[in-house]
């Protein structure tokens, strides 16, 4: 039978994954010639020989493929036979690299982490020890191609040994480019608070976990930044840790050996178990044992906490002692700011906070913190999309030209995006920091550079303050396009759910704060919402902020704005309320109410929840984002008691729409206080403000004939109130929509900015 031979054109991820030797593997094990080489933004094949071992080579393609593959697209097209009599892998060629992918960083595998604890192995105890299977890939890359030289292991030439592997396409180590062992690779060692040297190698590591059990403070340098560490079952630890962050409540997170370690202090089951173990090894959020046996300050006031199971070399190494161990591992930096990655930053910014280092010498490329996520509604729900996941691209349900969004302010995020393909950053923080926003920077040129994507249209903001808006409308100029909050929040989640081009929801955005179109502070809203545009139907009632946005960190501002017109003054003293001046900041905040001065309309969902929880002497005050609504859903998770609490709609004065009339909510809790518990009241609002809500969006939805309901924004990351929206949108027979691949709070917007930038020059034949 006659020869016959086809190009291929494989996208996705298949870079540095072992895809060509992959390839290679297959074909001669279906006496296949040709070639394979990696074009930057995919790979090429030329395969020839009988049709029947082609046709057997392009079925097991997909179905072989390595782990950390991902293959989008196979293109195939029937060309001449050449009369090749070899198969041979072909050095990648240099170029423009638009849309190409590299993989995320991933744990280290059960084939290398056997070996770092094999005696016998030559990786014994080597805490860089990877293959093209696992380990560090994203925060190494400095340029494409994917090569070696192009990565932060240029510093570091192969010994003969591992030249060997890396040249041998049938190693699992061919052509990884992280690869490297004790002769030729990075070294590890300890120093004390000066950076100078104690100990190098496993001994320093084995070091690092006697002083950590001893209750010492490290830093901890990974893959993409420096945790910091401590004993979390050494409560004084935990306070001393807390007290030199000056970080008071903010929970922690925390890392253990194995599932059967994390068993002893929280529940691991179901979807949480599986991302748990992933190899991906996110942050995840789980619920706490009654019988919590970590110390009590590692997260404070919080029915649950974040935990994660070892990834990197060291890691694991830091656990070989003591097993049955579980340290605090939160990330180097302040609340906001770009996490530490170079080792005298760290020894200069960490000074006075820990006590020892755990250093090595690989440069980090690209910061890239942990990726938080949290089982809400029964399904994972991204607080923070990072590590293990980035740069991996969401792919789009229709064609995009090249844009950018650059993210909002707080939680911010940059997206680029093109054809069908949006590549979502790291998690940045908060863009009001000039550290930070200098970090974002460097993430918008490092992304388009990756990617090779010049975007042409920028999408922003509409708040003309954010030091975000203020670049994008200076690199964008003419090509800006200013996108209201939460319709960002509506596009991403649209696109999240591979809605098609033409569809339109009716959209709810529950979150703390958003620019609104009339000059008010939006975070309850309703919309009727398409990719190109949106319609504001309904929201919670507006409520006074007093001292504008001093209310937002003072949680006793809202509760006042909210009650002030129902009840007393001597009534509003009596509540549980602390202000950080003591009774002359209540009495200036009651005259900002009494005069109209200083005071902002909001309707923020997240206030509302803020003021429920200062109501109910839950917590008064605020020492980190989110805190108020975080610990009034831990309380409320108590309750044992049913209440139902009055669900009452009016017409909002300023928008003439329908609005949930909030102050009726909390002013039937307050009536009830003294007769059930805190936790009962909690549950309460929560449940109310849940159904009033989704009550309000099936009457819109089915006035306006939509069928799909949706949520996005932070107030969806708690599992009470989404799971009652939820069901109230199911029972009424309306499909119900979440996020699936980015998260629901401020980190999509910059996905939702830069679809609708790239999609507003075809709005003429949408809207």
């Amino acid at each position: 039978m006659q020869n016959e031979a086809k190009l291929l054109h494989v996208t996705g991820t298949v870079q540095g994954v072992g895809f060509r030797p992959f390839i290679y593997q297959l074909a001669k094990a279906h006496g296949l010639f040709g070639y394979v080489k990696n074009l930057g933004n995919h790979v090429e094949i030329l395969i020839e020989g009988s049709p029947e071992s082609i046709e057997k080579f392009l079925e097991e393609l997909p179905e072989k493929k390595p782990p950390l593959a991902k293959i989008t697209e196979i293109k195939s097209k029937n060309v001449q036979v050449s009369g090749s009599s070899k198969f041979i892998i072909v050095p990648s060629e240099s170029g423009v690299f638009e849309n190409s992918i590299i993989p995320p960083d991933t744990a280290i595998c059960e084939d290398c982490k056997s070996e770092i604890f094999d005696p016998s192995s030559r990786y014994y105890h080597y805490p860089f020890t990877v293959c093209t299977n696992c380990g560090p890939r994203y925060t190494t890359v400095r340029k494409l191609p994917y090569d070696r030289e192009n990565t932060t292991m240029a510093d570091f030439p192969l010994c003969p040994e591992c030249e060997a592997e890396y040249t041998d396409p049938l190693n699992r180590r061919y052509h990884a480019q992280p690869v490297c062992c004790p002769k030729c690779g990075p070294e590890i060692w300890i120093s004390d608070p000066e950076g100078n040297v104690i100990l190098k190698g496993y001994e320093a590591i084995a070091e690092a976990s006697k002083l950590l059990q001893q209750g010492s403070i490290l830093s901890v340098k990974g893959f993409g930044g420096f945790h910091i560490a401590c004993n979390a079952r050494n409560e004084e630890a935990v306070i001393e840790l807390r007290r030199r962050l000056r970080r008071p409540e903010q929970p922690f997170a925390v890392m253990a050996k194995n599932t059967g370690v994390v068993e002893s202090f929280a529940e691991v089951e179901g979807t949480g178990r599986e991302y748990l173990m992933s190899r991906r090894r996110p942050i995840t959020v789980l619920p706490k044992l009654k019988e919590f046996n970590l110390a009590e300050f590692v997260s404070p006031g919080l029915h649950n906490i974040g935990v994660m199971l070892p990834y990197t070399g060291t890691q694991n190494l830091l656990f070989d002692l003591v097993p049955d161990a579980v340290y605090v591992m939160t990330s180097a930096n302040l609340p906001g700011r770009p996490m530490i990655v170079e080792n005298l930053e760290a020894l200069e910014k960490l000074k006075g906070i820990v006590d020892f280092h755990l250093l090595h010498n690989r440069v980090i490329a690209n910061r890239n913190d942990d990726t938080v996520i949290r089982i809400v509604n029964g399904k994972a729900a991204f607080i923070r999309r990072s590590r293990g996941f980035v740069p991996e691209p969401i792919e789009l349900p229709f064609e995009i030209e090249a844009s950018i969004g650059v993210g909002a302010e707080i939680n911010s995020t940059v997206t680029v995006a093109k054809g069908k393909l949006a590549y979502l950053s790291q998690y940045i923080g908060n863009t009001n920091h000039l550290e930070t926003f200098r970090y974002h920077l460097d993430v918008v040129q490092h992304l388009t550079r990756l990617t090779g994507i010049e975007p042409l249209h920028w999408g922003c903001d509409l708040h003309p303050a954010f030091n975000t808006t203020r670049f994008a409308i200076k690199m964008g100029k003419e090509n800006t396009l200013p996108v209201q909050h939460h319709h960002a929040h509506m596009v991403a989640l649209m696109a999240d759910n591979s809605l098609p081009l033409d569809s339109r929801i009716l959209g709810i955005a529950l979150d703390g704060v958003g620019y609104g179109t009339d000059g008010t502070v939006w975070g309850g809203e309703l919309f009727e919402s398409s990719y190109l545009g949106y319609e504001r139907l309904g929201h919670l009632f507006p409520q006074p902020m007093p001292g504008g946005d001093l209310a937002s960190k003072i949680p006793s501002r809202m509760v006042l704005g909210i009650l002030f017109e129902r009840l007393e003054r001597a009534e509003l003293e009596k509540l549980p309320l602390i202000f950080p001046q003591g009774r002359q900041e209540f009495s200036a905040a009651m005259k900002q109410l009494e005069r109209g001065v200083n005071i902002f309309q909001s309707s923020s969902t997240g206030r509302v929840l803020d003021a429920a929880a200062a109501m109910l002497g839950i917590c008064e005050t605020r020492t980190y984002e989110g805190e108020p609504a975080m610990k009034l859903e831990s309380a409320a998770t108590k309750s044992t008691h049913r209440v139902d609490l009055p669900i009452v709609f009016r017409k909002a004065e300023k928008s003439g729409l329908p609005a949930l009339d909030t102050t009726e909510l909390l002013l039937g809790a307050y009536e009830l206080i003294g007769k059930y518990s805190s936790a009962d009241l909690a549950f309460a609002i929560e449940d109310g403000l849940a159904k009033g809500i989704s009550e309000l969006a099936v009457s819109l939805a089915a006035k306006r004939g939509l069928e799909k309901i949706g949520l996005s924004g932070g107030v969806a990351y708690n599992d009470h109130i989404t799971s009652c929206i939820a069901g109230t949108v199911r029972e009424a027979d309306f499909e119900f929509l979440t996020h699936r691949q980015v998260p629901c709070g401020d980190g999509c917007i910059s996905l939702g900015q830069a679809l609708a930038a790239g999609l507003k020059i075809n709005s003429e034949k949408i809207l």
